[in-house]
């Protein structure tokens, strides 16, 4: 007696986009994404796609790891605590589209790298919106 094994393949590619989903760096919230494209080694590069409709304002801080100091920033950041050793940018009224940060250190970045916390409020219905982006 043969097996039927007509649905075999179906459940390996079912199996697999639930994989890449889970392992995509990828987090999003209503109309805004956000990823690292590359944190590691001397610097790190945080994307971040604006939907339409947009958010009013954007707040992004992104945390360095302890003893990294910065080389460059671009877009240049609004503030810089070093006692957190945190980088912190504003985007009033962003217009829809992809924006990126670009961190240069001055020596590699240990273990995970950076991470950033995005915070907005939702062009729906106001509610705010965090997201953790590692």
């Amino acid at each position: 007696m043969k097996k039927n094994r007509r649905g075999f393949p179906n459940i390996w590619v079912l199996l697999l986009s639930c994989v890449c989903l889970v392992l995509s760096a990828e987090v999003r919230a209503e109309g805004v994404q956000a990823r690292y494209l590359e944190n590691s080694a001397g610097r790190s590069v945080l994307e971040i796609i604006i939907e339409n409709p947009a958010p009013s304002s954007i707040i992004v801080n992104q945390r360095i790891p302890g003893g990294i100091q910065v080389r460059s920033a671009s877009p240049e950041y609004s503030k810089f605590s070093s006692g957190k050793n945190e980088a912190k940018w504003l985007f009033k009224n962003p217009a829809p589209g992809v924006q990126h940060i670009i961190l240069n250190y001055k020596s590699p970045l240990p273990g995970r790298g950076a991470t950033a916390v995005i915070r907005c409020k939702s062009p729906k219905d106001g509610s705010l919106m965090t997201i953790n982006v590692e």
